[in-house]
């Protein structure tokens, strides 16, 4: 009977306590996502609390995406895009970057998608509590499952369009999506800018372009670290990025899959693209585009420069799957004219490269290329979790984390893979990929030839 009397009293006192609890509502509102090396992560919840938060301590509060709990770093008062903003009437919690893939939104299967659930969950660590409107709450109602669709990241500063033209080798149309970087300060100054164009690789395929910029952190691009090595007619820093999506991949062929034997299908759609972004933006100089991609990407790029000599002022294609065997010695020939710069790791095992870039670069050098150049890299060792050691195929992370900062001895001798920048040699006397890029410039008359 005193044991009954017990629990009953024990349960009377868990009701009048829960009774007494105190619930702050939050609403989600959005998420912001980072582009890192291997893949993307939410890295900043926002939510909209129905009164003001008196204090803010990041160690009271809990965050959970797509059930990863994550660790809050900061919480601050912002607008509904999470900038900053004092007396804003939005919380921001910034998080620590987690090695769980619960916690990247981005889902590769063949080709990438956007999860389509992203739960979101908001909450207060046991015994935390809370004062807003000096109330005190125990407790926070935050939690959402809807689809994630509208999310924040870098790629919103890229215009986004679509460009339809017909296919190569065969009948019918094909559309590319593209998005188009296009900083303020070029388009004012009344001057001729330069252009890096991308092109994704197998996984970033599709109708939304979001997942090109954001997969392989192609984001990058447009980040000081790499636009401030671009110099101007008008004397800013920066230039242009296109970054330009297939509905599947760059290799598909009239006759099926291909790594050079047949002509993409989109080859004659995206010169197209291009030459119409070009009129449409007649700021763009047409003597200073520089195009390159990964994987499918780099294969694209090679095939670009087989089918339109001199168009492009340089080329980096990054470990490019064009099989050198399908690369004919005329080819070879027209291509020792172009300015290429080659980067690709010796440990990739997706795409070989004593398959492919490195028996093109020694018959190029055999055929008395000048501007031609290769970063041989010996293994990928990421930055944004030091040390971690990536696969050997991810060497466009030496491309956009500015990385690449030599090229090996012009030679047909063996390589000599070095993760000190990709080799001992500047190109040009430059010590930097893109301090090269933007230092190639077709001449006029050359110019003027490619576009009768």
């Amino acid at each position: 009977m005193n044991i009954l009397k017990t629990l009953l009293s024990v349960a009377a006192l868990s009701a009048a306590t829960a009774a007494g609890a105190q619930t702050l509502k939050m609403t989600n509102q959005a998420v912001r996502i980072t582009a890192y090396e291997a893949s993307t992560s939410v890295n900043l919840v926002i939510v909209k609390p129905e009164h003001t938060l008196d204090a803010l301590d990041p160690s009271a509060f809990t965050v959970e995406t797509n059930g990863v709990a994550r660790k809050v770093k900061i919480v601050y008062t912002c607008d509904d895009r999470g900038e900053w903003a004092d007396g804003g009437t939005y919380l921001a919690f910034g998080l620590e970057v987690s090695k769980e893939r619960g916690a990247a939104p981005l889902v590769t299967k063949g080709m990438g998608t956007w999860s389509t659930a992203y739960p979101v969950k908001v909450g207060l660590k046991a015994g935390k509590s809370i004062k807003a409107g000096g109330k005190k709450y125990t407790a926070v109602d935050c939690a959402t499952s809807h689809a994630l669709r509208n999310f924040l990241s870098e790629s919103d500063f890229f215009h986004r369009g679509t460009y339809t033209s017909p296919s190569t080798g065969k009948p019918g149309m094909e559309t590319l999506t593209y998005g188009a970087y296009e900083p303020e300060a070029l388009r004012m100054d009344g001057k001729k800018n330069p252009m890096i164009i991308w092109l994704h690789g197998m996984g970033e395929g599709g109708t939304d372009v979001s997942i090109e910029l954001m997969g392989n952190e192609v984001v990058s691009l447009i980040r000081n670290d790499i636009q401030s090595h671009f110099t101007t007619e008008g004397g800013e820093s920066g230039c242009y990025v296109l970054a330009v999506q297939c509905p599947t991949m760059w290799m598909n062929t009239a006759k099926g899959f291909g790594n050079g034997t047949h002509p993409s299908m989109y080859s004659d759609a995206l010169k197209a693209c291009i030459d119409n972004y070009l009129k449409l933006n007649p700021d763009v100089d047409p003597n200073r585009i520089y195009i390159g991609g990964c994987s499918n990407g780099g294969y694209m790029t090679m095939n670009m420069l087989i089918r339109h000599p001199r168009f492009f002022a340089a080329a980096y294609p990054t470990c490019e799957a064009y099989a050198d065997a399908n690369i004919s010695d005329l080819q070879i020939k027209q291509l020792a004219e172009e300015n290429i710069w080659f980067v690709q790791s010796f440990d990739d095992t997706t795409v070989k490269p004593k398959e492919y870039c490195i028996p093109t670069y020694k018959r190029l050098m055999q055929a008395g290329a000048k501007n031609v150049w290769m970063s041989m890299f010996e293994s990928i060792i990421g930055t944004d979790m030091p040390g971690s050691r990536l696969m050997g195929h991810f060497s466009w992370v030496y491309v956009f984390n500015d990385q690449v900062l030599g090229a090996q001895e012009q030679s047909t001798a063996d390589m000599k893979p070095s993760n000190q920048g990709g080799g001992s040699v500047a190109p040009q006397g430059h010590t930097n990929l893109f301090d090269w890029m933007n230092a190639q410039v077709l001449t006029a008359p050359k110019a003027a030839e490619r576009r009768r």
